[in-house]
């Protein structure tokens, strides 16, 4: 199996598994700042707003002049998107302003927490100094798995297949924003430590372990890797698997794996826009483990480098949390529906079990 089942730690194929906080009630009034994913990144508030009438809080900006987010206007956007989801919701709305904005703002957070009630989160975020409240929920999605799809099969089949799998592979990740192992940071942090290794062993296994980190980085499987990355042969796909004809089994599994995850290859939101950081803190002692760790292209789940891969993934995710698939909804006084989020990540990870398996 390619799954990765994070219940022991050292082995390739397990990883250990820290309880993300995702199960956890939001943390008071504190927003976040930004999304777990590399690819989309989103400015949120990462102060506590104190039930205290703060005159001024300051988030940082880019351009290193700080904004001063506790204003009226602020206040008077987050109170009007607060009656309006209650009538929405259809329920009864009171609020009790505060002493000053601050705790005005405060007591909004505390209020609509309770207005949409257990199951659904809130946060209050910020974008270039204007507040919103943000609703959440976690997708139900592979918990204790990691998602690493091996192209090592390409190597075994025919030409035909190749060519066709290597285009549903490559518009997979164009899609979904899934990534190779090459060129990341964890993954170069990899290939030192195998390169510098000093442990005990016979000089046959040094060999064959520096050759399998060349083979990455300048040789077979890093051209395959790229090759995935960047290439497509056919324009329309579905007609490609219709015509094809397999030669075995192991082809015949292939290919309705790939034509069950058709519909993953044009999807409104591709799963690693799902990756939002809940619970961001800024200059976290250690970062989350992010959507695109977790979910990602490799070689072969069962080499040195997985193996180097998974046990990195361990060491890191004791001490921290998993981000995982949550959709969110900003608010503001002009939203014209509830809270609403598709099934995707489920289904998605539902076929990446089934297609994973077959060309482990």
């Amino acid at each position: 199996m390619c799954t990765i089942g994070r219940t022991t730690a050292g082995t390739a194929g397990k990883a250990h598994h820290r309880a993300d906080r995702a199960a956890n009630p939001v943390r008071g009034e504190q927003g976040r700042t930004d999304c777990g994913s590399k690819r989309g990144r989103n400015s949120f508030l990462s102060t506590a707003l104190a039930p205290i009438a703060q005159k001024n809080l300051a988030v940082d900006t880019y351009d290193g002049n700080g904004i001063n987010v506790i204003t009226r206007e602020n206040y008077e956007f987050l109170r009007d998107s607060f009656f309006n989801y209650a009538l929405l919701l259809k329920k009864e709305a009171v609020h009790t302003p505060g002493k000053g904005i601050g705790e005005s703002i405060a007591n909004l957070y505390d209020e609509m927490d309770e207005l949409v009630g257990d199951g659904m989160n809130v946060n209050i975020e910020q974008n270039n100094g204007k507040l919103y409240f943000n609703l959440w929920k976690c997708h139900k999605w592979g918990e204790l798995t990691l998602y690493y799809f091996p192209v090592k099969f390409l190597e075994s089949i025919s030409s035909t297949l190749r060519r066709i799998s290597i285009t549903f592979i490559h518009k997979l990740m164009s899609a979904n924003g899934i990534s190779t192992i090459l060129d990341e940071e964890d993954t170069e942090y990899i290939f030192m430590w195998l390169k510098e290794d000093d442990s005990l062993e016979e000089e046959e296994e040094t060999d064959k372990r520096l050759e399998l980190v060349r083979s990455y980085e300048k040789g077979k499987i890093g051209r395959l890797l790229k090759h995935v990355e960047k290439k497509s042969y056919y324009k329309d796909l579905p007609k490609a698997l219709e015509k094809y004809v397999p030669q075995n089994d192991f082809e015949r599994s292939i290919v309705e794996a790939m034509k069950k995850g058709l519909p993953f290859l044009n999807p409104e939101h591709g799963i690693m826009q799902y990756g939002y950081d809940a619970f961001h803190e800024e200059e976290p002692e250690f970062y989350p483990m992010r959507l695109d760790q977790q979910i990602r292209v490799v070689y072969d789940c069962n080499d040195m480098v997985s193996e180097y891969l998974v046990d990195y993934y361990n060491n890191n995710s004791r001490e921290t949390y998993d981000i995982i698939p949550i959709t969110t909804c900003a608010l503001s006084p002009e939203t014209d529906r509830l809270f609403m989020m598709d099934d995707y990540p489920e289904r998605f990870f539902k076929w990446a079990d089934e297609f994973i398996n077959i060309i482990y």
